[in-house]
């Protein structure tokens, strides 16, 4: 399998890495801005997880379908669902005309008796996807290609699902990769230069989203990006700590079990020297939310 399945950290995701409903309203206005959406744009969400991006675009009426890997992720998804009053219906692939009926992907589907949205969810890869050309007139991916190692292949199934004219939005917090290069300073960097020392490397599976961006740009496909929003999160020296844990936890780096053991003891020591009585006391940590919008053809 080309990408990495997140199974692992789905009971705390939305815990380390969800956003307030304020800031995902906010967040699904601008989408809805940059790509004109009304009930009737068929978006697809690669790498959908817990459905911090589809929920709400659900929840404002539009076609959507998520993919993902990992299936506890997605069970997340569908208990904030079900908890919102969308019911599942038990058709099997092949019942609409965008599905590969070749392939036979586990497909969920969610219909709301008040809405006119609609929810599809495909546990699949996204170097795969089980749909036909042209089938989307939106695709999101948001933190995802730095866990997948055939990105070039993902990039081109995401251009082959999408039709002529369609959107491809990305969505990232500006300058997350440098908390995870070694360097001082940060629970984060101090982790990242251990292992360093050890031996291995934090470096990730996938790629930056600049490197996406050079390639769509080496297709002919400029990208627009500007920074959406910016707002605060609470976080404690532990929370951080343990964010190390649940991360690797989830195979985000390819470090051996006892190297990362090592790593960890000498990061706990670290932490204990630096931060002694106030390792629980929170502190705000500044978020910057960047969306990219390329436009794929006509």
């Amino acid at each position: 399998m080309s990408s990495i399945s997140f199974d692992p950290l789905a009971p705390v995701y939305d815990a380390i890495r969800g956003y307030p409903p304020t800031v995902a309203s906010a967040i699904t206005a601008a989408i809805d801005q940059a790509v004109g959406g009304n009930t009737q744009t068929r978006f697809l969400e690669v790498g959908v997880g817990t459905g911090r991006f589809a929920f709400p675009l659900a929840e404002a009426e539009h076609q959507c379908t998520g993919i993902d890997i990992s299936e506890k992720m997605m069970s997340q998804l569908k208990e904030k669902l079900c908890g919102a009053g969308w019911q599942e219906e038990g058709q099997r692939w092949g019942k609409e005309p965008d599905e590969d009926a070749t392939q036979n992907p586990p497909v969920q589907r969610f219909t709301h008796m008040e809405k006119q949205g609609s929810m599809r969810l495909v546990r699949t890869d996204m170097t795969a996807l089980p749909f036909h050309d042209d089938s989307f007139d939106v695709v999101i991916a948001s933190h995802v290609f730095h866990v997948v190692r055939d990105w070039h292949q993902a990039l081109k199934e995401i251009m082959r699902v999408s039709r002529p004219g369609g959107v491809f939005i990305r969505c990232w917090n500006a300058n997350w990769q440098e908390a995870w290069k070694p360097g001082s300073g940060d629970i984060r960097r101090e982790w990242s230069r251990i292992v360093e020392e050890l031996g291995g490397s934090t470096a990730f599976v996938g790629t930056a989203e600049q490197s996406v961006t050079t390639w769509l740009q080496g297709q002919g496909f400029e990208t627009e990006q500007r920074e959406i929003l910016t707002w605060q999160r609470q976080v404690t020296p532990r929370a951080l700590f343990e964010s190390v844990v649940q991360y690797q936890g989830a195979g985000t780096w390819p470090l051996s079990d006892d190297l990362f053991e090592a790593s960890l003891t000498r990061l706990s020591q670290w932490v204990e020297e630096h931060y002694r009585e106030h390792v629980d006391e929170a502190f705000l940590q500044e978020e910057h939310l960047v969306l990219g919008r390329t436009l794929l053809g006509e």
